[in-house]
């Protein structure tokens, strides 16, 4: 199953850095800049997946600084055009296989959340928690499992995924989980995190996090 899981994240992998250069059209006539505008962000940001950077300049206006992480080397590319004279830092790294060398005030991801398979959701967060300072929120935004509609699923999957096509033609598998805000509540409050997450009318998820307990922690 482990192979299976690999399999489809390296294609996940090829699929944006493929699909970087259009991948900004998702964000034409949408008005998802203003949910942002209600989350904690604050201090020491980490983004993962960054992409293309659409995000990251906006955290960037309210943070300290920005350390910002995605696998994609040609949606890094794009994402410095976006940032410069900005305190902005890139990284080029698989987020599952990063480990944190400090901690932050916040941690931030957007349609992320989705792509993180089921049989690594508890190893992403305890990275996140790794991460995050004790006083830290993690925020996101994400699709809601209303968006689920229209998307060609994959059958007989292991783990959840779906079909995106490229400009060329081609299509590529990419890991898809919807949640609804309870779904997603209850599973992070099985792993020891207290989340806030709302479903907009777009549909969005936006939410919130916090460790309930840090292992980290001195007492």
């Amino acid at each position: 199953m482990e192979d299976d899981v690999e399999a489809l994240l390296a294609e996940q992998i090829a699929y944006y850095r493929a699909h970087a250069p259009d991948y900004d059209i998702a964000y034409l006539d949408k008005d998802w800049d203003q949910s942002i505008e209600e989350l904690p962000i604050t201090g020491d940001v980490l983004e993962l997946a960054c992409g293309t950077g659409h995000w990251t300049p906006l955290l960037a206006a309210r943070a300290r600084s920005v350390t910002a992480l995605d696998a994609a080397p040609e949606a890094l590319a794009l994402a410095r055009q976006r940032v410069r004279g900005l305190p902005v830092e890139f990284i080029q790294t698989d987020v599952f296989a990063w480990e944190p060398p400090r901690r932050y005030d916040t941690v931030f991801f957007a349609f992320w959340l989705t792509h993180v398979p089921p049989a690594r959701f508890a190893d992403f967060w305890s990275m996140v928690g790794a991460a995050l300072a004790w006083d830290g929120r993690v925020c996101f935004l994400d699709d809601s499992s209303r968006a689920r509609a229209g998307e060609r699923v994959l059958p007989d999957e292991s783990t959840p995924a779906v079909w995106r096509p490229l400009r060329d033609g081609s299509e590529h598998r990419v890991v898809k989980v919807y949640y609804s805000p309870g779904e997603l509540a209850a599973r992070l409050a099985e792993l020891d995190w207290s989340a806030e997450i709302r479903e907009t009318s777009t549909p969005l998820l936006v939410g919130t996090a916090r460790r309930i307990s840090d292992p980290g922690r001195s007492a």
